[in-house]
């Protein structure tokens, strides 16, 4: 089990932002005028999920370091 890192927690609240502030443009209309805004904060929070995954398989696939004493 890996652990979570920090770029996808930060991915799921801008993920959930998005979407709280997607909704109050559904209804409300003067939300709805920064929807453009709201798609690219889902589009970021995305981004830093998959960069969080990414990091987190790098990260496992890395083989271990080995310390050498002089």
């Amino acid at each position: 089990m890996e652990r979570i890192n920090g770029e996808t927690i930060t991915g799921i609240a801008l993920v959930i932002l998005s979407l709280l502030f997607i909704f109050a443009g559904s209804v409300n209309e003067v939300w709805a005028i920064i929807l453009p805004g709201d798609y690219l904060i889902l589009i970021l929070g995305l981004a830093f999920i998959a960069l969080g995954v990414y990091t987190i398989i790098r990260n496992k696939n890395r083989p271990p370091e080995t310390s050498v004493h002089h």
